[in-house]
């Protein structure tokens, strides 16, 4: 099913984007078979002060539940920031950008979906496993670099790490990152 990107509010340029969810300093992300039970998520997560969250593609619905979510969320909630998450190829990211999607973020570097997003202005957040990966995605445009697995690269000392001879990298851990306040503690 083809999806038009939803008229209600503008777009967001890339650096806004960039910009809150700096700000926000966490991307709570989840992913759902309906756009009930995908709205009640949105509706927590913004009664709790959170303006930036992250649909999962995971599920063969999850296009059509996230295109249906991006409309009613730009009249329920137009200060939340929907992005799409687990985007694997470039055809993907046209499909959930059409759909809605203020940013994307994948768990691999795909230089093509990296182009689309370039070429769009669109904030793309390839997932990185190494130095190298991660200066690449910067040089191709990324708003920032997802470390995936985080806890399993060595978790904040990793990061911690490759920030001395990078401090220029936006770095965003995924996979290990849990709520519990000694964890939270660890990675800020």
């Amino acid at each position: 099913m083809a999806h038009a990107r939803p008229s209600v509010g503008r777009e967001m340029s890339k650096e806004e984007v960039v910009a809150r969810l700096g700000e926000q300093r966490v991307l709570p992300l989840f992913t759902c078979a309906s756009v009930d039970d995908g709205m009640k998520v949105v509706a927590a997560l913004h009664g709790a002060g959170l303006r930036a969250v992250e649909f999962t593609n995971r599920r063969p619905e999850a296009l059509d539940v996230f295109a249906a979510m991006a409309r009613r969320a730009a009249v329920e909630f137009p200060d939340v920031i929907l992005g799409a998450g687990t985007i694997l190829d470039a055809a993907q990211a046209e499909a959930f950008h059409a759909a809605g999607a203020s940013f994307l973020v994948a768990p691999h570097l795909d230089e093509e979906t990296g182009a689309y997003c370039a070429s769009r202005g669109l904030a793309w957040c390839p997932g990185t496993g190494t130095v190298t990966e991660m200066v690449r995605a910067w040089r191709l445009g990324a708003a920032a670099a997802k470390v995936f697995p985080a806890d399993a690269l060595g978790g904040p000392k990793f990061l911690e790490a490759v920030r001395g001879p990078c401090p220029f990298l936006r770095l965003m851990p995924s996979g290990g990152v849990t709520a519990e306040p000694a964890n939270l503690a660890g990675w800020f």
